[in-house]
């Protein structure tokens, strides 16, 4: 019994070493790129806000001058509301509140569609980081980049950040 345990207890030993063996051999190079930062940079580089501000003016426009004929048109009810016959005050109020749900309607629509647009660039800005990234990465024999915010300590020199953003202009 006594030379199966040993025999057991060396085999362990040796399958427990070749593990750290094995290990030391797959020593990976592993970068980080500060992906928030960078993303920002890529934004702010391809005028991401500007290109969507032309694209929606007319309708922000739309959206503008509601807002002003609505707040015009409060502004003329309370002002001259108590002087107004019961009549012309009610056909004001309908036409405010008719106003009221367009400009709502408008407002909410636009904002969305903004939004939509929005993620749709930040999705092309991503996946460009991501095959500059990869790019890099091979091209510099890195087994794995990540996120800088995963990393509570590496070295500066593994910091990919300024590479990739160069590579992306």
């Amino acid at each position: 019994m006594k030379p199966i345990i040993k025999a057991a207890g060396l085999s362990l030993a040796i399958v427990t070493a070749s593990f750290y063996a094995t290990a030391a051999e797959a020593a990976q190079k592993i970068g980080y790129v500060a992906t928030g930062p960078v993303l920002a940079e890529m934004a702010k580089k391809s005028n991401v806000n500007e290109k969507l501000r032309k694209e929606f003016k007319d309708r922000i426009a739309e959206v503008d001058r509601l807002r002003s004929k609505l707040e015009k048109g409060v502004e003329k009810l309370q002002r001259n509301g108590e002087l107004m016959s019961e009549a012309e005050r009610t056909k004001l109020q309908r036409e405010l509140q008719a106003l009221d749900a367009d400009f709502k309607l408008k407002a909410k629509n636009l904002q969305e569609d903004q939004r939509k647009r929005g993620v749709e660039e930040e999705r092309k800005l991503v996946q460009k980081l991501q095959k500059t990234i990869e790019t890099i990465a091979k091209k510099e024999g890195y087994d794995m980049v990540i996120n800088s915010q995963a990393v509570m300590y590496a070295s500066p020199k593994d910091d990919l950040s300024e590479k990739v953003l160069k590579a992306v202009k």
